[in-house]
């Protein structure tokens, strides 16, 4: 049972350790610093306990938290400059558990190669073989019963590359539509089936994938019900709910800054919490550095024109913000397949419900596919060329000191053909990209206007050169910062995703997934349309959005090198303020964050305890 607390309480307490940000990382921190008995951690998270919501739990409930307040934050970017000035959404969840608790409960892993990038770029001590443990003591592998390996493949899974005992349960859905069936031997058809187990951070291919849910409910696992939940009852952990951090608050003229507390509102309240030993701000990528910004430190002249008083001057807050950018293909699935919009009838959502609960299978329990494809495997597929030497190098347009650097380790990926230049996955459904500002309707087309049943590739850019910012636009913290991706802004992330689509098309008309398709995937969604090199660049910047893995905006290493925070996520120019969850990130990943935040804030526990002793 939860210890309540109120906020006159929480404000009274003295904790040794404030975390800002009950999410994915946060509530990571708090489980493992209150292991000890003896070490008080005080959360403050701005949703609610959403723990035992069907709509959390149930994995094909998803996109219905979406765009809605009591579940997510609901962000937009600015119009994008070299998109058409399309407006994208970002879901981002408002609740214990965080974006943990609304994604799509993808368990993919970043490549080796990315994880040492990050060494490469001054963070002493960052490598895969330092994180890999930490992949593992999060995760808990079930294995799956016979039905699974029955219907599909799994032979590729090597047991010793994952977790036995950790809070994040992972397994194979108990439930496959033809199109999962179809994906993995589709793609060997191609010559890209999976060299394999992907979780070693060297295999790419396609490959029946892996999602957070509990292997004997079908039900999702996240930080909330992982990390928080089984220990709510310990004495020294209080999670104060329903409450907005709006600034961190520091002694007066100490060099570095001393964090000594957090200023929050609860109902239009104010208090402020106090921190002995440290505050750590698990925010996420948009909100971490708006929070940074609100306490003082960033760019010195864009804090003094909002009238934030300057304690710290660092241009690198808020820059650096890259994101993993998404195109659908959509088309018109064969007669007779199940899909998100089956789900329409009356009949067959309750039959649909009615399996899930008393079973837990059927579609709300089913999931989808992940492929990661190398930039040289597509242009092969298509028989291209190599790639353009102008495109090589075009020179980028970030801010921020230190970018031929992480350019160049970019490019070193994308030319490699053993590294995963896309990700390519499908949904069971329509799309419309025509939504990318509302996240709730791009993946549920209006039945009046889309009435069948239809099927969407996506393809992801995987590691981008564009880069982009976050910062705050006003001194009052209810104001959500300007964000800007600058998507499409480098002109070889247009040339990759063009080529990338024209790849989906053919993956789409390979059998045996094109059997499930209409006239052998011949046949679009309203909206699609037959791609080829004329038109496929008006089509990228037409109808991209984003898979929603924003990082970068508080970076990881020298602050001469672009850096907000050292290797040990301590913010330059404090001596107790850490930033720890995605926004530290200092170069994009392959593949979806939740794996790598989960990692990243169990390595950053053993920091601050190893810190503190």
């Amino acid at each position: 049972m939860a210890i309540k607390i109120d906020p006159a309480s929480f404000a009274a307490t003295l904790f040794d350790y404030l975390v800002v940000g009950g999410g994915t990382a946060g509530l990571t921190l708090a489980a493992r610093l209150t292991e000890d008995a003896d070490i008080t951690v005080g959360v403050i998270e701005a949703g609610l306990d959403r723990t035992d919501d069907p709509k959390v739990l149930t994995p094909g409930f998803t996109p219905t938290m979406w765009d809605d307040p009591d579940y997510d934050w609901i962000f937009n970017t600015v119009p994008q400059t070299h998109g058409n000035d399309r407006v994208v959404n970002h879901p981002r969840g408002k609740q214990l558990g965080g974006s943990s608790a609304i994604n799509f409960n993808y368990w993919t892993h970043a490549s080796q190669q990315d994880i040492d990038d990050w060494g490469q770029l001054g963070n002493i001590g960052w490598s895969w073989e330092d994180l890999f443990p930490y992949f593992l003591k999060s995760e808990k592998y079930d294995t799956p019963p016979a039905s699974v390996s029955a219907q599909v493949d799994i032979t590729f899974i090597e047991p010793n590359l994952h977790g036995e005992s950790g809070p994040v349960q992972d397994s194979f859905p108990p439930s496959f539509d033809n199109f999962y069936k179809a994906w993995e031997p589709t793609y060997k058809n191609l010559g890209l089936g999976p060299t394999g187990d992907p979780k070693g951070g060297i295999a790419i291919g396609a490959y029946s994938t892996l999602l957070t849910i509990d292997g004997k409910y079908a039900s999702r696992s996240y930080a909330g019900n992982a990390y928080y939940k089984p220990n709510v009852g310990r004495p020294n952990l209080k999670v104060l709910t329903g409450a907005f951090a709006t600034k961190v608050i520091f002694s007066a003229s100490e060099t570095p800054l001393i964090a000594t507390g957090v200023t929050f509102t609860v109902s239009g309240d104010t208090y402020n919490a106090s921190a002995r030993r440290e505050v750590i701000i698990c925010a996420g990528a948009f909100q971490a550095p708006h929070l940074l910004e609100l306490s003082g430190i960033g760019n010195a002249s864009l804090l003094k024109s909002k009238g934030v008083p300057v304690l710290y001057d660092n241009h690198n807050v808020g820059e650096n913000l890259q994101d993993h950018i998404l195109l659908p293909l959509a088309f018109e699935a064969a007669p007779g397949e199940v899909t998100f919009e089956s789900l329409r009838n009356d009949t067959f959502f309750s039959n649909a419900l009615a399996e899930y609960t008393a079973n837990h299978t059927g579609p709300l329990a089913a999931g989808s596919c992940n492929a990661y494809v190398s930039f040289s495997q597509i242009l092969a597929a298509l028989n291209k060329g190599p790639m353009p030497q102008s495109l090589l190098h075009a020179p980028t347009r970030s801010r921020i000191p230190g970018q031929p650097k992480k350019d160049a380790l970019i490019l070193q990926k994308l030319l490699d053909p053993k590294e995963a230049g896309l990700q390519e996955v499908y949904l069971p459904a329509g799309t419309t990209p025509e939504h990318a500002d509302n996240a709730s309707l791009l993946f549920s087309p209006d039945p009046v206007l889309y009435p069948g049943n239809y099927f969407s590739m996506l393809t992801v850019l995987e590691h981008p050169l564009s880069r982009g910012s976050v910062h705050i636009v006003s001194a009052d913290p209810t104001v959500y910062p300007a964000i800007d991706p600058n998507y499409l802004s480098h002109p070889l992330d247009v040339f990759v995703l063009s080529q990338a689509m024209l790849h989906l098309q053919q993956v789409a008309r390979t059998a045996p997934l094109s059997t499930h398709l209409k006239e052998g995937g011949h046949v679009f969604q309203p909206g699609f349309y037959e791609l080829n090199e004329q038109n496929v660049e008006a089509f990228v910047r037409n109808s991209f959005s984003s898979e929603y893995h924003p990082m970068g905006t508080c970076a990881m290493g020298p602050r001469e090198e672009g850096g907000v925070v050292s290797e040990r996520m301590v913010v330059h120019g404090t001596s107790n303020l850490r930033v720890v969850d995605a926004s530290v990130f200092p170069l994009q990943v392959r593949g979806n964050l939740a794996s790598l935040v989960y990692a990243v804030a169990e390595r950053a526990a053993d920091f601050v305890k190893v810190d503190r002793a």
